[in-house]
């Protein structure tokens, strides 16, 4: 018996955790807004992030800058760091502990802070795991209004109050 309960501590020790950084050549987050006139879509590969990994993610940490957001249009950009106050609230962070996983799907309920006000939330993504990496893909939806952000106007007419969030991450073991 002792031996028995021996091998299982030894055993369960062997399973480690690892810290998995971000690959951010190969990671990038994804916006897109509408207006009644046009919509538009903005990119950001230069994202920091950190998942603890012990079989399954167990955590996950992500950060971008709102400066590091691109449109491809130099004016809607700068009006958007004027409209997020980027110089008050530079980061856009996700944090989470609570991950539930079953087969390819993944959900992380946990934290954002955007516009520098803080929300529970909770995200459904997939998960594909193989010898060199963790790769996880999803998408969600914020309220700008609900992080205190005054909507952006053209033509006496607000922006919808939504964006649609999509992100690719690449996490290298």
């Amino acid at each position: 018996m002792i031996k028995y309960f021996i091998l299982l501590f030894v055993f369960n020790f062997s399973i480690a955790q690892s810290t998995l950084m971000i690959n951010a050549e190969k990671s990038n987050i994804n916006y897109s807004a509408k207006h009644v006139l046009h919509a538009w879509e903005g990119v950001n590969d230069n994202i920091k992030g950190v998942i603890i990994y012990d079989g399954s993610v167990s955590t996950i940490a992500i950060a971008a800058k709102v400066v590091d957001f691109d449109s491809g249009n130099s004016g809607r950009d700068s009006h958007s760091l004027e409209v997020l106050e980027a110089l008050k609230f530079p980061n856009i962070k996700f944090y989470s502990d609570k991950v539930n996983s079953e087969g390819n799907a993944i959900i992380f309920e946990g934290e954002i802070e955007f516009h520098g006000e803080k929300k529970p939330i909770k995200v459904l993504a997939s998960v594909k795991e193989s010898d060199e990496n963790i790769k996880i893909d999803g998408k969600f939806q914020i309220i700008p209004t609900e992080f205190s952000v005054t909507l952006p106007s053209f033509m006496l007419i607000e922006m919808e109050d939504y964006l649609n969030i999509s992100f690719s991450l690449q996490f290298d073991k």
